[in-house]
Order: C-alpha cells, then structure tokens, then sequence
C-alpha cells in the first residue's frame, strides 16, 4: 500500500481484495520506459500462494482479446499455473508476486500497445502455449512428454514410478533420474490439483488404431 497509495484494501476476510488506480514505472534493459496507470481489482485468496491471485483491469485501458492476454471481463491471463506457482514457491509473499509477476505482465501488455511489440517475445493462446512453457519448466519436448510429467506429479511416487518416463530415455520413471526432478514440481501442489488441471487445460492424445488387413 505504500508503494502504491491510491490502491485501497476493501476487504479483508476469507479474501484480500485491494483496488484503485495502479501506477507502473518501469523500463527493462534495452526497451523504452512505461509510464501507466491502471484500474485494478487485486483478490488474494486466503490461501494465497496455494491459490494464485485474480487481477482484472476495469477500466479498459488493456484490450479485452487474447492478443493481450485479457480474458472478456478484464481479468488478465498472467502466465501458466505452474509457472507462477513456481515463482511464488520461491517468494511467497504481495510484494514478490506485484514485483515478479504483476509488473512485467503489465509492463509487456503496455509495451504491446504502445509498439506492437512484447519486450520478451510471446506464448502461443491456449494449449499450445502452455505446452511450450512446460515444455521449458519441465525440460521436455512435446505434449506426449508433458502430459506425462503432469500424469506422474497426479499420483503417488510408487505409481508415477511405473510410467513412461517422459524424458523419452525409453525406461520406466523409476528407473530414471529424471524421477528426482519431479520432487520440485510436487511442492508446488497437491496431486488432485494436478490431475485437475491436466483433465482441465489439455485435450487427450488421441491414439490411432491399426486396422488389421482383410484376407483377399
């Protein structure tokens, strides 16, 4: 609130919410200064970082499309779940999620509009681009791959063991060290929550059957 006096709390309960004008000032290395202000409506929940924050832009100053990664009703898409989750689990507090996530959101958004241009490059919409971001996190490659990672960090150690590893080494995850680098992930969640978002944002693998040949 200091940082930023024209915000005000307006609840504080089983959620945190803080509203008002947001200033941004901010310039990264190489690109033009951002100089902005914005009408935000910031809901920590009350288990804030498990569940992540909703920030909605009312005042229409982003544009509603998935261009700008504003959803319909001026809440804004800041990343993936288990990116954020990630940067969080590192800095676990408001100040760290405006500085780390919040402000290079609206700083990227802005530079967009202002010259058509995001600083850092962009994320396809939708599945694709969440691929290509855990395909990153999780050091992988291809849907395939990812979908295993979440398949085993949704199940107990002893069962994700049995699966394909999805490093593509060939084996079993149990036999893989590739099985210690999920340890990471499992901190950030429970294992309802990723097979919830597994079942949520990802459509199936589609498996194609081999017709067997008719006799002549």
């Amino acid at each position: 609130m200091s940082s930023h006096p024209r915000m005000r709390l307006v609840e504080c309960g089983d959620q945190l919410i803080i509203k008002g004008s947001y200033k941004l000032n901010a310039q990264m290395d190489g690109f033009h200064p951002v100089d902005e202000a914005y009408d935000l409506i910031i809901t920590f929940p009350n288990n804030f970082p498990k569940d992540l924050p909703i920030v909605i832009e009312e005042g229409g100053a982003l544009p509603r499309s998935p261009d700008y990664h504003t959803y319909k009703d001026g809440s804004l898409c800041l990343g993936s779940d288990i990116k954020l989750k990630s940067v969080l689990s590192n800095a676990p507090d408001i100040p760290s999620f405006i500085k780390n996530i919040l402000d290079p959101f609206l700083y990227s958004v802005t530079y967009k509009i202002k010259y058509d241009k995001f600083p850092n490059g962009e994320l396809a919409h939708g599945e694709a681009g969440l691929i290509d971001d855990y395909e990153l996190i999780f050091e992988v490659n291809g849907k395939v791959s990812v979908l295993r990672v979440l398949t085993a960090l949704g199940k107990r150690k002893r069962d994700s063991n049995k699966i394909t590893c999805p490093c593509d080494c060939g084996y079993r995850l149990g036999k893989c060290d590739y099985r210690f680098k999920l340890n990471q992930w499992r901190k950030l969640a429970r294992r309802r929550w990723f097979k919830s978002h597994l079942s949520k944002s990802f459509s199936p693998i589609e498996k194609t059957k081999k017709k067997k040949a008719k006799p002549s």
